[in-house]
């Protein structure tokens, strides 16, 4: 089982805050017409603070497979942040949910269109369905520190590639660090990330909705369709997708 490290990101604090600081300054002008100015400057101040205190905890999983997990876990520490820092504002986990969204939506549109291309092209490749296939021919569950993944073979129709999440880190770290209530929000970081690298992602539980397992399918060419089996944050979907709907924003809403 690959290695979970933690303390790796310690020595990387100052880049890492710089990187978050990026990430918020794309909020900025949001944040100021929703609240006001000096509301978006004591959120970026209190989130700072809060992913601060968070860096040395962030696990690292070594390894070539341990790259996405490392990626999903910073950005879970990340959204943890700002849920911490809007709760000691008096806003609620919905407010805070719909920023993290906003913000993965922002930062995906940064990826270069040929990165999302090649991304996408690698993760449907016939090499990888080979892979996954003889993985769940021989039953084999991938175990990544606190990540525990049995995989699925596609079907050739309803989707591509799948896994099921049968432990997972993210989790595991929101439930770690005070965040246990908002880590089935923390779950629909997916819903902006499918729809613009192209993942075709097909989700219908998670761990964090109090599931055996989180269902992830993916399809090639197809539409985003993630739920959630927690109410509070069902209802939240929708009305991110009522709003992106009545913005006549098509590129977020093909689902």
């Amino acid at each position: 089982m690959p290695k979970q490290i933690i303390g790796h990101y310690r020595p990387q604090k100052e880049k890492l805050l710089k990187e978050f600081d990026v990430i918020s300054r794309l909020l900025t002008s949001g944040l100021k017409a929703q609240y006001d100015e000096e509301f978006a400057r004591r959120l970026h101040q209190e989130a700072r603070q809060e992913y601060e205190k968070l860096i040395p905890d962030i696990p690292y999983i070594k390894g070539q497979r341990g790259k996405a997990l490392n990626i999903f876990l910073l950005a879970t520490a990340q959204e943890l942040a700002l849920y911490k820092a809007m709760n000691a504002l008096g806003k609620s986990a919905e407010e805070a949910w719909e920023l993290c969204h906003r913000a993965v939506r922002l930062y995906a549109g940064r990826i270069p269109g040929w990165k999302k291309w090649l991304m996408r092209r690698l993760m449907f490749s016939r090499l990888v369905r080979k892979i996954f296939a003889r993985r769940a021919r021989q039953g084999e569950r991938g175990r990544f520190g606190d990540f525990e993944i049995e995989y699925l073979a596609g079907d050739g129709g309803e989707f591509d590639i799948g896994v099921n999440y049968l432990q997972c880190g993210n989790l595991q770290f929101a439930k770690d660090h005070g965040g246990e209530a908002f880590a089935p929000y923390i779950c629909m970081s997916d819903i902006a990330l499918s729809d613009a690298l192209g993942w075709g992602l097909i989700r219908t539980q998670t761990l964090a909705d109090g599931c055996d397992h989180c269902d992830f399918r993916f399809k090639k060419g197809g539409a985003t369709r993630v739920s959630s089996k927690t109410p509070a944050v069902q209802a939240t979907i929708d009305k991110i997708r009522r709003d992106e709907a009545e913005r006549g924003d098509e590129a977020n809403i093909k689902r």
